[in-house]
């Protein structure tokens, strides 16, 4: 059962996408300069949450990411975790079957 409920509300959450569009309204919002300055420190709070968000769900992808990198002796893919690096994707060291 707190299974089925989690599964639910995470289906409810906002994907990247539409955080990402809700912060480009929050953007061309507070660009627009006719916002009274409660309701630019409000939409500008907002922006903050969405841009969280965004980060959250980035480090989620990134940290999903994997390369095939071969067979292994039962003949299911290796695959070998990437990270983002200084130049930008980067491998892992150690290479695991999918079922380890």
């Amino acid at each position: 059962m707190a299974a089925k409920k989690k599964a639910a509300s995470k289906a409810s959450e906002p994907t990247f996408e539409e955080r990402l569009e809700a912060l480009e309204g929050v953007v061309a919002d507070l660009e627009g300069e006719d916002l009274p300055l409660e309701r630019s420190l409000d939409r500008y709070k907002q922006g903050v949450e969405h841009l969280r968000a965004c980060r959250a769900l980035l480090d989620d992808a990134e940290a999903r990411l994997a390369e095939l990198v071969g067979e292994g002796p039962d003949g299911e893919p290796l695959e070998r975790g990437l990270r983002v690096g200084e130049g930008g994707l980067e491998a892992d060291d150690a290479a695991t079957s999918d079922d380890a």
